[in-house]
């Protein structure tokens, strides 16, 4: 490749790293849930840091001898934990034989179940976890998750408290700070694409010359 060719191409990558938009990604976290003998620890899932797109994993941890337990999660919130649209586990218990091979005996065997919520599952939820010893239900626990908009506030935005109109003046001191720094990235995308104009000139000739010299 001749040396224009590769300042056209050098200029053509840097302007589509630099010009591409950014995405805001939410980072999909998975809570643990601890089932122990008397509780689900913890139980109700409140805190607005569990968003869209985050998903809960209950793990089995009761020692209690020939016990089981399920997990229901109410989906369609229709009050009903086993019906067609909701999510239900198969029986988890403490531990699962395992082959020579380290394969499961039983493909059923299982110690945690998981569930991710979608991306647009905002809302209130109620789970209920059954608890079986000897194949006898003892137990039925209910809570509740919550799950929260997943929001992103993107720069240059404006976000809830902003100030508009003709009132808003004493604000104008506070914000030039980053109407500086939005001027800075202007000049900075200007000159890029610049950049990437000089480079398409560069390999035009280049192109041409090569013809040429034929």
């Amino acid at each position: 490749m001749g040396r224009g060719r590769w300042l056209s191409f050098s200029a053509f990558f840097i302007a589509m790293v630099v010009l591409t938009p950014s995405v805001y990604a939410h980072e999909q976290e998975i809570l643990n849930v601890i089932l122990v003998d008397d509780e689900a620890r913890p139980g109700n899932v409140t805190d607005s840091g569990f968003v869209e797109g985050n998903g809960l994993v209950f793990r089995m941890r009761d020692s209690t001898e020939n016990a089981s337990m399920q997990i229901k999660i109410d989906l369609d919130k229709d009050g009903i934990f086993n019906g067609s649209d909701d999510n239900v586990s198969v029986w988890l218990t403490r531990s699962c034989t395992l082959d020579e091979n380290g394969s499961l005996v039983d493909e059923e065997c299982a110690v945690s179940h998981q569930f991710v919520f979608g991306n647009n599952s905002q809302g209130s939820y109620h789970y209920q976890v059954e608890r079986m010893i000897d194949n006898i239900t003892v137990e039925t626990w209910n809570y509740t998750v919550e799950v929260w908009p997943d929001v992103h506030e993107e720069p240059g935005q404006p976000s809830v408290g902003d100030c508009f109109g003709s009132g808003c003046e004493e604000f104008v001191e506070e914000k030039s700070d980053s109407e500086t720094e939005r001027s800075k990235t202007e000049l900075t995308l200007y000159a890029v694409m610049a950049l990437a104009g000089l480079g398409a000139f560069i390999m035009i000739l280049s192109i041409r010359n090569e013809r040429l010299n034929r």
